[in-house]
Order: C-alpha cells, then structure tokens, then sequence
C-alpha cells in the first residue's frame, strides 16, 4: 500500500504528457519495445564484431578486419537471420580459436593437416643432427676366434651437421596443398684414429631439393578421422659423396626418389592423436667407385651401378594443447631400408633401422605467426643420436572465399 502513492502519481504525470488520444499504457510500452530494439542492435553489433575479429584471425591476422561502413544493411528479417547465425557460432570465441591454431600448426608442420585455399605458409627451418661411430680394421688374419694376427687400427668418427631448410606450402582449392624444400647447410666430420690423430673438414653445400602434393581424403566426422594423402619426390641437386672430384660436402644422396604417405589424425579435445605410413622407393644410377680390382693400380675408379634399397616405416604420436597459445607433441619415427646392391651384389651391412624418439612444441606468439621446436633422440646405432630443429613459420592469405552481403528482402 506504501507504493500505490508514487506509481500513481507517475501515472498521472505521463497521462498529463501524453498526447491526445494516446493511453498512458500504450506509451509507456512503447518506450520498452523501444529500448529493447536499441539493445537487441548492440547486440548485433557486438557479435558482427566478433564475427569480424575472428574471420580476421582465421585469415593468419594479415587482413584487416571489416570496417563498419562495409557491414551488410540490416533489415528486420536479416537481422534476425544474421543473430541466429552468430549466436550460433558465438561460443567460438577467440581463445578457442587461438588454441586451435596452436594444433593446426603443429599438425601442418607434421603433415596431419593442410593448409586452407589461398593461405600461403613459409617456414625457414633450421636442424642440427649429431652422430658418431667407432671403425675396428683388422689387417692381418685369425687362427683362431680369439687369436688375431696383424695390425689392429682403431678410428672414432664424429658428424655435425646443421642444415637450414626453406619451405614453401601452399593451400590449393579441392583440398589440395603444394610442397617444396630447398635444404642447404654446412657439415663437420672429424675423425681420430688410434694415433690420436685428428682430421677436420668442413664445407658448406646444397641439398636434394623436395616438392610434394597433398590431398585430403576424408574429414573428421564420429569415428572416422583425418585421412591425407601425399607423394614427394626428391632430386639429386646436393653434391653427393660419389662425387670424388668435388671438395663439397655431400649432402645430397644421388639418387631420385618417390615417397608416398598415408597420415590419420583423430581429436579428442585437447588432444590430437597423428599416426603415418610410408614408402620411399630409391631409383638405380650410375656413380664413379673405387675400384676392388687387385690388379689394378691404387685410386683406381670404376663406374658403377648401384641400386639402393627402398625404405617403409611409420610414424606415431599425439600433440596436446597446453594453453591457447601453446601445443606439445610427442611421437615416435621407426623407418626400415632394404640392403643396396652394387652391379646386382649385395652390399653388406648396408640395411638400416632406424627409430626415433620425438618431442616438441610449438609457440603461437602473433595471429599467423609460430615457432616450433623438436628434439629428437636416436635410440639405434643408424639414427643420428641428437636432432634438433627450431623453425619460425608464418602465413599470408593469397586469395579467399568472395565476401557477400547479407540479402536484403
């Protein structure tokens, strides 16, 4: 009963201001819907807003996002079709977005993922492999396994190598991504024999250049995961080291050779399980060799062909978002090659395996920008013993999907 007083005196304020023939109530509930209509409009402002900061950060952050005067003109029923789009979509905020770049680019950098149509990603990579090796010579001969007659020599061998790689990927419409590497680097043998001899070479030199497509095959959806595609070809562009006339490094192997991959990826938010499948066949050619000829005199060089073994192996793993804007990867890379022949003999001891244990991360520090990081541990006697690789991706959009406005009735 207290409050009766004053909301009747409002009411009689408004009947007095109120114009000729309109009811008090009628106006009154008209300023509601009113203000309701100027609250639903920064509504829609706010989430086209969102909407455009986060077609900006989907772009690699390289675009500028829309400006207000590019807005599409709202009507009634488009604005209602526009809210619905946008709340829909409204729980996609930019956290959620910023850590889904962060196993993206993981998953790029790992072949499990390509890149949109039109997005551009140069990546300038920088590894380190390290490995050593003991060599026992015996000259002489054995009279009994445990009794050797003759010199015995001794060499330990130490390799470096640090081999910057530019890449270049390039998303292409139909689910399709361009590939190609250009590796150059430098490389350090030392070798000490059992004299405590020490010889040193160092050269710098250029790699087997790469390119590669790939295609997606299936996306994820319920149970079925991922599924890409890819077949990479290598050149023989780096000086090899059948090479006995150049004082180059070798860092090339050659020989041609065809790699095909076959790479799954399934998510189970925050975590994203990769697994692969591949086969490299190595092409035969015909290379300058030392000659095991007796009778021929020392440094004698023959040509010879040699048929390198093909290789098979896979790769498992799973990459974890730490927080938005970091991811962590964990993998393993197992690779068998078949033994080589040299003119249709096997050469011995000349299969390899090879395993890998893998750890990296990568570091989303600007929209389109990443560093990425990996270290590796060879846990068998034909795997460098130490790998590791920092490498400094970004994107650039070269062309995009049509922007259209939103109809007007």
């Amino acid at each position: 009963m207290v409050c009766v007083g004053p909301i009747a005196g409002q009411t009689a304020q408004t009947a007095q201001t109120a114009p000729a023939g309109t009811p008090a109530r009628v106006q009154s509930i008209d300023a509601k819907l009113q203000e309701a209509l100027r609250e639903r409009d920064a509504i829609i402002r706010n989430l086209l807003e969102r909407v455009s900061e986060l077609e900006w950060r989907v772009n690699g952050g390289f675009t500028s996002p829309s400006r207000p005067d590019d807005r599409p003109v709202l009507t009634p029923a488009s604005a209602s079709r526009a809210v619905t789009s946008v709340v829909a979509d409204s729980t996609y905020d930019t956290t959620e977005r910023q850590a889904t770049e962060a196993l993206d680019q993981a998953l790029i950098v790992r072949g499990g993922l390509l890149l949109p149509s039109g997005m551009m990603e140069v990546d300038n990579t920088a590894s380190y492999f390290s490995s050593s090796s003991d060599h026992l010579t015996v000259n002489g001969f054995a009279l009994l396994p445990i009794l050797v007659v003759g010199d015995i020599t001794s060499q330990r061998t130490r390799a470096d190598y640090i081999l910057p790689t530019f890449t270049a990927r390039l998303g292409l419409p139909h689910k399709f991504q361009m590939e190609v590497d250009v590796p150059y680097g430098y490389e350090k043998i030392q070798s000490v024999d059992a004299t405590n001899t020490v010889t040193t070479s160092t050269n710098w030199g250029l790699g087997d250049i790469q390119a590669g497509v790939s295609r997606q095959l299936a996306s994820e959806k319920g149970r079925v995961p991922d599924i890409l595609a890819s077949v990479r070809f290598k050149s023989t562009t780096g000086t090899d080291s059948f090479d006995l006339a150049s004082s180059t490094t070798g860092l090339g192997t050659g020989f041609n050779a065809l790699q095909g991959n076959l790479t799954m990826a399934k998510s189970s938010d925050p975590v994203v399980f990769f697994g692969n499948l591949m086969y490299t066949q190595n092409f035969p050619a015909t290379h300058t060799v030392a000659s095991t000829d007796s009778s021929a005199p020392p440094g004698a060089t023959v040509p010879g062909r040699i048929n390198p073994g093909d290789s098979y192996g896979f790769q498992l793993g799973s990459i974890l978002a730490l927080n938005p804007e970091t991811s962590m990867t964990l993998g393993w890379d197992q690779r068998w090659t078949h033994t080589s022949q040299l003119n249709g003999v096997d050469i011995p001891s000349s299969s390899l395996v090879e395993g890998t244990l893998r750890l990296g991360t990568s570091y989303l520090y600007a929209p389109g920008r990443t560093v990425d990081l990996s270290f590796g541990v060879g846990l068998t006697p034909d795997t460098p013993s130490l790998q590791f690789s920092v490498g400094f991706p970004f994107r650039m959009p070269l062309w995009g999907p049509r922007q259209t406005k939103v109809p007007t009735k």
